[in-house]
This record gives C-alpha cells, sequence and structure tokens, in this order.
C-alpha cells in the first residue's frame, strides 16, 4: 500500500511562518502606510493612501505602523474626503484622519473587511465569488479589471512569501519534534486485520511501499524532512503541486479549483473568466498526470497535514477521496485551544470532516474510509528560537 500525503497552510503555520493571508495582508498594509508616510502618497493597482499632512502641529509623528492590527487600517478605508479635512483637523479624533485611504477594487475592501471581522479570509474563495457576479452581469471589462488586480496580489504574495520563507531557512526545527514528525508521516500502513496476522512481527513489512508529498504551499518547507522520510521510505517523492515561488518551470498556481459549484458554468462563457482557474493552470506542468498516477497505479492511505481541504481544491481532493484506490484517510489535527488535557474539540477535526465531507460523492464512503480521532494524531511541530 502506498501512502499520499497532503500538505498545507497549517503546516507552514505550524512552524512559526506568519504565511496567513492575513499576515499577507497585515504586511501589505504596513508597507503601504508607511510608504504614505514618508513619500506623502503611495497608490498602486489596488488602493490609494494620502498622507494628509497640511501642517506639522497635526501631524502624529508617535505612529508606529508595526503595532497596528488590521483594524486600525480598516477604519480608513473610503473615508472623508480632502473637503471635509478641515472639519476633522479641529476635532479631537484629528489623527484618525490623518490619512486619506480609497479602496480602488472591490476584492481588497472585502478582503480587509472580512479580515478585520472574521481575523481570517479565504483570497482565492473571495476572487471567485466576485468573478462569478461580474459574470452573471456581462460585466466583461469588470472581469478583465478583477484579474488584473488579483495578478497583482499574486504577485505581491510572492514576494512575501519570498520574505518569510528566507528567514524561515535561517532558523532550525526542534530535532525532538522533527523526529517525532517524520515518525509519524512514515508509521506501519493502516492496514486490514487479516493482512497484519500474516505479516507477524515483521512491521517492516507494514510500511508504505511509497510515498507521495503533495505540497499544497508555494514554500518548500517539507524539504526539510524529506531526507529523514527518505531513509525510512526510499521511495518518497515530493510534487509541489501549486507551484515553487520564483520557479519559472513551475510557477506558483493562484486561483480556484471548484468545477462542480453551481455558479461555474456561467464561467465558461468568457475565456477572460477561467484565467485563473486552476484545471487550466495544471496543464502547463506533468506535476497533475504524475500525481494522478501515483493514485491511479495502486491502494494508498491519505494523510491531511495541515491542509484546509476547503472549496477552492474540490476538484483536485476529489480526484483523491473518491479514487477507488483510496483506502483510508487519517487528519492530522492541531490543538487549537492549546488545552493540556486534549479531546476532540480541543482540535480542529469536527471542523476537517465538515470540509472533507463536502468533497466526497457518497457520504458511506466517507464513514468507511475516515479514521476516527485519536490524540495519537497531532500535529506538533516546535522552532528552535533564533
Amino acid at each position: 500500500m502506498n501512502r499520499l500525503i497532503l500538505i498545507g497552510n497549517g503546516f507552514d503555520l505550524a512552524h512559526g511562518m506568519k504565511t496567513s493571508y492575513r499576515d499577507f495582508i497585515l504586511d501589505y498594509l504596513k508597507n503601504v502606510f508607511k510608504q504614505a508616510r514618508q513619500n506623502g502618497a503611495y497608490e498602486d493597482a489596488l488602493l490609494k493612501v494620502e498622507f494628509n499632512n497640511q501642517n506639522s502641529e497635526w501631524a502624529n509623528p508617535g505612529l508606529n505602523f508595526d503595532d497596528w492590527s488590521i483594524s486600525n487600517f480598516v477604519k480608513y478605508i473610503d473615508g472623508p474626503s480632502h473637503q471635509m479635512q478641515d472639519v476633522f483637523r479641529r476635532s479631537v479624533t484629528i489623527y484618525r484622519y490623518e490619512f486619506i485611504f480609497v479602496s480602488k477594487s472591490k476584492l481588497i475592501k472585502i478582503l480587509l473587511t472580512k479580515c478585520d471581522e472574521y481575523n481570517w479570509v479565504d483570497i482565492e474563495n473571495e476572487y471567485y465569488i466576485i468573478l462569478c457576479q461580474f459574470s452573471s452581469d456581462n460585466k466583461l471589462d469588470k472581469i478583465s479589471e478583477l484579474n488584473e488586480q488579483f495578478e497583482y496580489l499574486q504577485k505581491l504574495l510572492q514576494d512575501y512569501l519570498r520574505k518569510i520563507e528566507k528567514k524561515f531557512v535561517d532558523e532550525d526545527c526542534d530535532s525532538f519534534f522533527k523526529s517525532y514528525l517524520v515518525d509519524k508521516l512514515t508509521e506501519i500502513a493502516n492496514l486490514p486485520e487479516e493482512q497484519i496476522r500474516v505479516v507477524g512481527k515483521d512491521t517492516s513489512k507494514l510500511k508504505p511501499e511509497k510515498i507521495l508529498i503533495l505540497n499544497f504551499n508555494y514554500t518548500i518547507t517539507i524539504s526539510d524532512y524529506l531526507d529523514s522520510i527518505k531513509k525510512i521510505i526510499p521511495e518518497t517523492k515530493v510534487i509541489n503541486i501549486h507551484g515553487k515561488i520564483d520557479d519559472e518551470e513551475n510557477p506558483i498556481i493562484f486561483g480556484y479549483g471548484d468545477e462542480e459549484e453551481t455558479n461555474y458554468a456561467t464561467l465558461e462563457k468568457y475565456d477572460e473568466c477561467l484565467r485563473f482557474i486552476k484545471t487550466y493552470r495544471y496543464s502547463r506542468t506533468h506535476n497533475y498526470q504524475n500525481f494522478i498516477d501515483f493514485v491511479n497505479s495502486n491502494t494508498f492511505e491519505v494523510y491531511v497535514v495541515g491542509h484546509s481541504c476547503g472549496l477552492s481544491d474540490k476538484t483536485l481532493l476529489s480526484e483523491v477521496f473518491n479514487n477507488r484506490n483510496c483506502f483510508k484517510v487519517k487528519l492530522l489535527t492541531y490543538n487549537k485551544k492549546g488545552d493540556s488535557i486534549i479531546k476532540i474539540e480541543s482540535t480542529d477535526y469536527i471542523e476537517k470532516t465538515y470540509q472533507i465531507g463536502r468533497v466526497f460523492k457518497e457520504k458511506s464512503e466517507m464513514r468507511r474510509k475516515l479514521i476516527p480521532f485519536s490524540t495519537s494524531d497531532l500535529l506538533i511541530i516546535r522552532k528552535v528560537p533564533l
């Protein structure tokens, strides 16, 4: 039996890397406001910020954007106009309107608002929702504009992750937790009882024959574990299914991937609507075909490590969970509440089963394949402090 390991952003987050979309957007806003303060104004494809420094008494020299949260920035969105500044200069809320923040994009405004309200956001999903709205209204010019803004966001994200990854490379994983994770990913297969009895005490025969690590991240964090995994399971490979930072032969794939979604059919009338649909991006490399060859070659079990199994990857995940060769699915969960005594409610196990349930075509198959919750299946990683 083989093993397919799905690596998602939760894996990077468990290493202490600030790779969430919320972290990215917050860093972007900090840089925007710093440049606006330094140069008097900042403008790009998504927004425009002006530093309203009409007199030195009004300017607040004590602002430290590095300490700001999303909420500090969001309150400026589409604030008072230039004509209203004289009124606000005389008010007690003078510093609140030190900046004029105009959103030029429906996408960025929604992303900022949801980051503030829910403390997280799914950029790809929000993009898809707006894309469907514009397509239904036949607003081709708006679709083209949205795609240009989405592509600009992709560039910003790549710049941000490059910086985050460089910092991570300079750190070391705690050797104990690294060993724990390697052991977990290479543990004996979840085989039928009769097969285990045949093998007897020779547990080496219960190990997976081959491992394919399907990395959905743009980073290469998993590469730190690869040599150790190969020592146990020599036939181990990694496919960076969504590409890598600064790799022209495997460029990053940033978009949406649920072809069964109700509104998807409305997108196919315009080529521009398909520009960032993942299906068409996968065909630019051999990665997807190599992944399909693996899951069709032999029975396999799935280990979900830090992947939300959300709808933006539903088409690909359907090839995994609904494949006739898929034998079992194990979820490596994390202790989201930080409880000393771990219970199922302390982890993200239940939420992940909801997401996976949306992918399975037959819920009876999900019940058969999904391995029940166990406290031994926690995703535990620590970083050695700098």
